[in-house]
């Protein structure tokens, strides 16, 4: 039953590819221009593929599919294209799989700092105190560039994120964790974040940029940069 399940996502898997969507420096005259890519996996509909895909990821079979179609998408990207940057992004169980470690170094070995890690909030299981520790520590000897995404979410908290410092290079804070806050509030957040950021030095971006009102709110400030669907929504090719 487990095997025809796994084969079967599989099979939908056929349809992924991923997108890749601009993060920007943008100024006070919302003048933008793209300093990285997040690489995006995508379904035939152009939308997040959802809860099976990532549930793939925890099995050899879909981990290694995922495998394949970013090796791809990154081989189509990057190559004869030396100034782009992409972040991919990570699932915490992706971890587990030597074939992942396999994959990060190989691309590393190839690509060098054109490629960069961006790790999930998300979590399989109940975490120990020194959750992923280890694991960052293996990529960056590897040599990768590390963000956190979506902090202030699932895994990824003040307390995770503070143990990282001196590892890490950029946060992310998406704007649609406050949807049900007004604005008042969610600006509390992000002027948390930003002062922290600034402070460390790390470098801060903001998801969820959907109008051009929040890309005026936030241009401007050389720690912060910007992503959403009013900068783009990410193509196949860039």
């Amino acid at each position: 039953m487990k095997k025809n399940w796994v084969k079967t996502i599989l099979n939908e898997q056929l349809q992924l590819h991923n997108i890749f969507q601009p993060i920007l420096r943008v100024d006070q005259q919302l003048h933008a221009t793209v300093d990285t890519y997040e690489m995006l996996m995508r379904d035939a509909a152009g939308n997040f593929p959802g809860t099976d895909f990532l549930t793939s990821l925890t099995t050899p079979g879909g981990n290694e599919r995922w495998i394949t179609i970013s090796q791809a998408s990154l081989k189509n990207t990057l190559m004869g294209h030396s100034q782009r940057k992409i972040y991919i992004n990570i699932e915490p169980c992706q971890l587990d799989f030597a074939s992942t470690w396999k994959f990060l170094s190989n691309i590393h070995q190839q690509y060098g700092a054109q490629v960069a890690i961006e790790l999930t909030e998300r979590r399989e299981t109940l975490h120990d105190p020194e959750y992923l520790d280890h694991e960052i520590t293996r990529l960056r000897r590897i040599g990768f560039e590390l963000a956190i995404d979506d902090v202030c979410a699932g895994s990824n908290s003040y307390a995770f994120v503070a143990r990282q410092l001196g590892t890490i290079h950029r946060i992310k804070l998406s704007l649609l964790l406050f949807k049900n806050e007004d604005q008042t509030t969610r600006q509390h957040f992000v002027d948390a974040w930003l002062t922290f950021a600034a402070e460390h030095q790390l470098d801060f971006v903001i998801e969820g940029i959907a109008d051009r009102n929040l890309a005026r709110r936030f241009a401007g400030n050389p720690t912060i940069l910007q992503q959403g669907f009013y900068w783009g929504r990410g193509t196949v090719n860039i």
